[in-house]
Protein backbone atom coordinates (compact mmCIF):
# COMPACT_ATOMS: atom_id res chain seq x y z
CA UNK A 1 0.00 0.00 0.00
CA UNK A 2 3.11 2.32 1.02
CA UNK A 3 4.56 1.62 -2.70
CA UNK A 4 0.97 2.32 -4.49
CA UNK A 5 0.12 5.48 -2.58
CA UNK A 6 4.22 6.77 -3.33
CA UNK A 7 3.78 5.87 -6.77
CA UNK A 8 -0.01 8.03 -7.05
CA UNK A 9 1.28 10.86 -5.50
CA UNK A 10 4.26 11.16 -7.67
CA UNK A 11 2.26 10.69 -10.90
CA UNK A 12 0.09 13.26 -9.59
CA UNK A 13 2.55 15.92 -8.71
CA UNK A 14 4.19 15.26 -11.70
CA UNK A 15 1.03 15.98 -13.68
CA UNK A 16 -0.01 19.41 -11.61
CA UNK A 17 3.63 20.84 -12.51
CA UNK A 18 3.94 19.60 -16.43
CA UNK A 19 -0.12 20.35 -16.84
CA UNK A 20 0.62 24.02 -14.85
CA UNK A 21 3.86 24.91 -17.06
CA UNK A 22 2.00 23.79 -20.52
CA UNK A 23 -0.56 26.33 -19.39
CA UNK A 24 1.84 29.23 -18.31
CA UNK A 25 3.82 28.47 -21.95
CA UNK A 26 0.25 28.29 -23.94
CA UNK A 27 -0.94 31.72 -22.45
CA UNK A 28 2.28 33.69 -22.72
CA UNK A 29 1.92 32.01 -26.13
CA UNK A 30 -1.74 33.32 -26.61
CA UNK A 31 -0.01 37.00 -25.60
CA UNK A 32 2.39 36.94 -27.93
CA UNK A 33 0.52 35.80 -30.74
CA UNK A 34 -1.31 39.25 -29.97
CA UNK A 35 1.63 41.76 -30.47
CA UNK A 36 1.70 41.81 -33.78
CA UNK A 37 -1.95 43.40 -33.91
CA UNK A 38 -1.25 45.53 -31.13
CA UNK A 39 1.40 46.99 -32.64
CA UNK A 40 -0.05 47.95 -36.37
CA UNK A 41 -2.81 49.35 -34.38
CA UNK A 42 -0.28 51.50 -32.16
CA UNK A 43 2.03 52.13 -34.86
CA UNK A 44 1.17 55.88 -34.70
CA UNK A 45 1.95 56.58 -30.58
CA UNK A 46 5.35 54.20 -30.89
CA UNK A 47 6.44 56.80 -33.03
CA UNK A 48 5.35 59.70 -31.47
CA UNK A 49 6.95 58.31 -28.03
CA UNK A 50 10.18 57.17 -29.96
CA UNK A 51 12.24 59.97 -29.11
CA UNK A 52 11.55 59.27 -25.31
CA UNK A 53 12.25 55.96 -25.45
CA UNK A 54 15.56 56.32 -27.36
CA UNK A 55 16.70 59.03 -24.71
CA UNK A 56 15.91 56.40 -21.83
CA UNK A 57 17.33 52.74 -23.37
CA UNK A 58 19.77 54.24 -25.62
CA UNK A 59 23.15 56.44 -24.90
CA UNK A 60 22.42 56.77 -28.89
CA UNK A 61 19.64 57.63 -30.50
CA UNK A 62 20.98 57.39 -34.07
CA UNK A 63 19.57 55.41 -36.55
CA UNK A 64 23.48 53.80 -37.08
CA UNK A 65 23.43 53.10 -33.65
CA UNK A 66 24.32 50.43 -32.33
CA UNK A 67 21.10 50.01 -29.91
CA UNK A 68 19.05 50.96 -32.67
CA UNK A 69 20.10 48.18 -34.37
CA UNK A 70 18.99 46.33 -31.46
CA UNK A 71 15.53 47.27 -30.90
CA UNK A 72 15.45 46.56 -34.59
CA UNK A 73 16.54 42.92 -33.99
CA UNK A 74 14.38 42.27 -31.09
CA UNK A 75 11.09 44.03 -32.72
CA UNK A 76 11.81 41.79 -36.15
CA UNK A 77 12.75 38.79 -33.60
CA UNK A 78 9.07 39.24 -31.62
CA UNK A 79 6.83 40.00 -34.81
CA UNK A 80 8.08 36.91 -36.23
CA UNK A 81 7.58 34.85 -33.19
CA UNK A 82 4.04 36.44 -32.70
CA UNK A 83 3.32 35.21 -36.35
CA UNK A 84 4.56 32.06 -35.64
CA UNK A 85 2.49 31.87 -32.46
CA UNK A 86 -0.86 32.70 -33.84
CA UNK A 87 -0.35 30.26 -36.51
CA UNK A 88 0.03 27.41 -34.39
CA UNK A 89 -2.92 28.56 -31.56
CA UNK A 90 -5.28 28.14 -34.49
CA UNK A 91 -4.92 24.60 -34.21
CA UNK A 92 -5.32 24.84 -30.30
CA UNK A 93 -8.67 25.97 -27.85
CA UNK A 94 -8.80 28.93 -26.35
CA UNK A 95 -6.32 28.61 -23.52
CA UNK A 96 -8.70 31.29 -21.49
CA UNK A 97 -11.88 29.48 -21.85
CA UNK A 98 -9.95 25.99 -22.66
CA UNK A 99 -8.51 24.93 -19.11
CA UNK A 100 -9.23 21.37 -19.68
CA UNK A 101 -6.90 21.05 -22.51
CA UNK A 102 -4.11 21.84 -20.40
CA UNK A 103 -5.09 20.12 -16.76
CA UNK A 104 -6.21 16.98 -18.92
CA UNK A 105 -4.38 16.68 -22.27
CA UNK A 106 -3.70 13.22 -23.41
CA UNK A 107 -0.04 14.51 -24.19
CA UNK A 108 0.50 14.94 -20.37
CA UNK A 109 -2.00 11.89 -19.08
CA UNK A 110 -1.36 8.79 -21.15
CA UNK A 111 2.79 9.06 -20.59
CA UNK A 112 2.65 9.49 -16.71
CA UNK A 113 0.60 6.69 -17.09
CA UNK A 114 3.14 4.68 -18.70
CA UNK A 115 5.69 5.52 -16.08
CA UNK A 116 3.51 4.79 -12.49
CA UNK A 117 0.67 2.61 -13.81
CA UNK A 118 -2.14 4.78 -13.67
CA UNK A 119 -3.92 8.26 -15.19
CA UNK A 120 -3.44 10.99 -12.99
CA UNK A 121 -6.35 11.98 -12.75
CA UNK A 122 -9.16 12.06 -10.32
CA UNK A 123 -12.44 11.38 -12.39
CA UNK A 124 -10.51 8.89 -13.87
CA UNK A 125 -9.62 7.17 -10.81
CA UNK A 126 -13.29 6.97 -9.27
CA UNK A 127 -14.41 5.12 -12.65
CA UNK A 128 -11.69 3.05 -12.28
CA UNK A 129 -12.74 2.25 -8.86
CA UNK A 130 -16.28 1.29 -9.63
CA UNK A 131 -15.08 -1.08 -12.65
CA UNK A 132 -13.28 -2.78 -9.35
CA UNK A 133 -9.73 -1.86 -10.90
CA UNK A 134 -9.08 -0.33 -7.47
CA UNK A 135 -10.73 -0.67 -3.95
CA UNK A 136 -12.72 1.83 -2.14
CA UNK A 137 -10.42 1.70 0.64
CA UNK A 138 -7.83 2.82 -1.97
CA UNK A 139 -9.47 5.16 -3.16
CA UNK A 140 -10.24 6.90 0.13
CA UNK A 141 -6.14 6.92 0.40
CA UNK A 142 -5.64 8.37 -2.27
CA UNK A 143 -8.42 11.30 -2.53
CA UNK A 144 -6.91 13.68 -0.43
CA UNK A 145 -3.24 13.29 -2.00
CA UNK A 146 -5.01 14.47 -5.75
CA UNK A 147 -6.17 17.62 -3.84
CA UNK A 148 -3.09 17.77 -1.42
CA UNK A 149 -0.39 17.59 -4.06
CA UNK A 150 -1.72 19.98 -7.21
CA UNK A 151 -2.01 22.70 -3.80
CA UNK A 152 1.85 22.04 -3.15
CA UNK A 153 3.09 21.95 -6.81
CA UNK A 154 0.82 25.48 -7.43
CA UNK A 155 2.59 26.93 -4.20
CA UNK A 156 5.75 25.69 -5.97
CA UNK A 157 5.25 28.13 -9.09
CA UNK A 158 4.16 30.57 -6.57
CA UNK A 159 7.20 30.89 -4.46
CA UNK A 160 10.01 30.33 -7.59
CA UNK A 161 8.03 32.51 -10.05
CA UNK A 162 8.29 35.92 -10.19
CA UNK A 163 4.62 37.35 -10.00
CA UNK A 164 3.92 38.27 -13.41
CA UNK A 165 4.82 34.97 -14.82
CA UNK A 166 2.97 32.85 -12.10
CA UNK A 167 -0.30 34.06 -12.67
CA UNK A 168 -0.02 32.48 -16.46
CA UNK A 169 0.25 29.36 -14.50
CA UNK A 170 -2.08 29.19 -11.36
CA UNK A 171 -4.60 32.21 -11.68
CA UNK A 172 -7.86 30.77 -10.39
CA UNK A 173 -10.56 29.42 -12.50
CA UNK A 174 -13.50 31.23 -12.54
CA UNK A 175 -16.85 30.25 -14.22
CA UNK A 176 -19.86 32.17 -14.83
CA UNK A 177 -22.78 31.83 -11.98
CA UNK A 178 -25.31 33.31 -14.54
CA UNK A 179 -26.58 29.61 -15.57
CA UNK A 180 -28.84 27.84 -12.94
CA UNK A 181 -26.79 25.53 -10.85
CA UNK A 182 -28.47 22.54 -11.52
CA UNK A 183 -27.93 23.16 -15.34
CA UNK A 184 -23.85 24.14 -15.16
CA UNK A 185 -23.97 20.34 -12.77
CA UNK A 186 -25.92 18.10 -15.65
CA UNK A 187 -23.25 20.00 -18.24
CA UNK A 188 -20.06 19.18 -16.12
CA UNK A 189 -21.40 15.58 -15.68
CA UNK A 190 -22.37 14.87 -19.21
CA UNK A 191 -19.12 16.18 -20.79
CA UNK A 192 -17.05 14.60 -17.65
CA UNK A 193 -18.30 10.66 -18.53
CA UNK A 194 -17.43 11.06 -22.12
CA UNK A 195 -14.45 12.17 -21.84
CA UNK A 196 -13.29 9.56 -19.16
CA UNK A 197 -15.34 7.03 -21.44
CA UNK A 198 -12.80 8.12 -24.18
CA UNK A 199 -9.66 8.32 -22.55
CA UNK A 200 -9.79 4.98 -21.55
CA UNK A 201 -11.25 3.49 -24.86
CA UNK A 202 -9.76 4.92 -26.86
CA UNK A 203 -5.78 3.67 -26.77
CA UNK A 204 -7.61 -0.10 -26.76
CA UNK A 205 -9.62 1.00 -30.07
CA UNK A 206 -5.95 2.20 -31.62
CA UNK A 207 -3.73 -0.61 -30.78
CA UNK A 208 -6.49 -2.90 -32.45
CA UNK A 209 -6.60 -1.12 -35.71
CA UNK A 210 -2.23 -1.22 -35.13
CA UNK A 211 -2.19 2.75 -34.42
CA UNK A 212 0.96 3.32 -32.21
CA UNK A 213 0.71 6.68 -32.49
CA UNK A 214 -1.67 7.80 -29.57
CA UNK A 215 -1.49 11.58 -30.61
CA UNK A 216 -4.57 10.68 -32.32
CA UNK A 217 -6.71 10.51 -29.38
CA UNK A 218 -6.17 14.35 -28.50
CA UNK A 219 -7.89 14.96 -31.86
CA UNK A 220 -10.84 12.43 -30.93
CA UNK A 221 -10.96 14.09 -27.58
CA UNK A 222 -10.50 17.62 -28.64
CA UNK A 223 -14.22 18.48 -29.38
CA UNK A 224 -14.96 17.86 -25.49
CA UNK A 225 -11.97 20.55 -24.41
CA UNK A 226 -14.22 23.36 -26.03
CA UNK A 227 -17.66 22.00 -24.86
CA UNK A 228 -19.15 25.04 -22.41
CA UNK A 229 -20.07 24.27 -19.06
CA UNK A 230 -20.93 27.62 -18.46
CA UNK A 231 -23.03 31.06 -19.21
CA UNK A 232 -19.54 32.00 -20.86
CA UNK A 233 -18.92 29.16 -23.11
CA UNK A 234 -16.13 27.87 -20.69
CA UNK A 235 -15.09 24.48 -21.00
CA UNK A 236 -14.37 22.08 -17.81
CA UNK A 237 -11.30 21.61 -16.35
CA UNK A 238 -11.81 17.99 -16.13
CA UNK A 239 -9.98 17.99 -12.34
CA UNK A 240 -11.90 19.24 -9.95
CA UNK A 241 -8.73 18.81 -7.50
CA UNK A 242 -7.11 21.50 -9.76
CA UNK A 243 -9.86 23.94 -9.50
CA UNK A 244 -9.78 23.70 -5.77
CA UNK A 245 -5.86 23.89 -5.32
CA UNK A 246 -5.59 26.95 -7.94
CA UNK A 247 -8.37 28.83 -5.62
CA UNK A 248 -7.01 27.92 -2.32
CA UNK A 249 -3.81 28.70 -3.01
CA UNK A 250 -4.73 32.33 -4.82
CA UNK A 251 -7.25 33.54 -2.85
CA UNK A 252 -7.15 31.43 0.39
CA UNK A 253 -10.12 30.48 0.36
CA UNK A 254 -12.77 28.07 -0.38
CA UNK A 255 -15.05 27.73 -3.84
CA UNK A 256 -18.17 29.47 -3.60
CA UNK A 257 -21.45 27.22 -3.33
CA UNK A 258 -22.65 28.31 -6.90
CA UNK A 259 -19.46 27.16 -8.76
CA UNK A 260 -19.53 23.92 -6.54
CA UNK A 261 -21.06 21.99 -10.37
CA UNK A 262 -17.66 21.93 -11.89
CA UNK A 263 -16.33 20.39 -8.80
CA UNK A 264 -18.91 17.65 -7.74
CA UNK A 265 -20.13 17.73 -11.48
CA UNK A 266 -16.97 15.74 -12.82
CA UNK A 267 -16.61 13.07 -9.84
CA UNK A 268 -20.22 12.08 -10.32
CA UNK A 269 -19.24 12.18 -14.12
CA UNK A 270 -16.81 9.43 -13.31
CA UNK A 271 -19.07 7.21 -11.77
CA UNK A 272 -21.31 7.38 -14.77
CA UNK A 273 -18.07 6.70 -16.74
CA UNK A 274 -17.37 3.72 -14.81
CA UNK A 275 -20.98 1.81 -14.89
CA UNK A 276 -20.44 2.58 -18.61
CA UNK A 277 -16.89 0.94 -18.86
CA UNK A 278 -18.24 -2.07 -16.79
CA UNK A 279 -20.99 -2.76 -19.32
CA UNK A 280 -19.86 -2.16 -22.24
CA UNK A 281 -16.06 -1.99 -22.37
CA UNK A 282 -15.63 -4.86 -18.81
CA UNK A 283 -11.92 -6.12 -18.13
CA UNK A 284 -11.18 -9.52 -19.47
CA UNK A 285 -11.41 -10.59 -15.81
CA UNK A 286 -14.83 -9.50 -15.94
CA UNK A 287 -16.15 -11.12 -18.91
Amino acid sequence: MKKFLLREARAVLLWSLISCTLRLCLSLLEDLSSIQSTASASQHHIEAGEHNRQQYFCVSPSPHGKCWKSVTIIRAFLTLLSILAGWALRFLPSIQSSVGFSFASTWILYPIRDEFGSIPNLPCRICETVMGRISLRQLAMIFPIHFLVPTLGAYSFKILLPQALAGYAIDPISYSEKNRWIEDFLREIFVNTLFVVSLLVIPALLQINGIKRRGFALLALYPLYSFSVDANSNSSAFSPNMLYALRYVNKHEDIPFAQWSHVLGPMIGGLFAGRIMGKAFPDEKQL
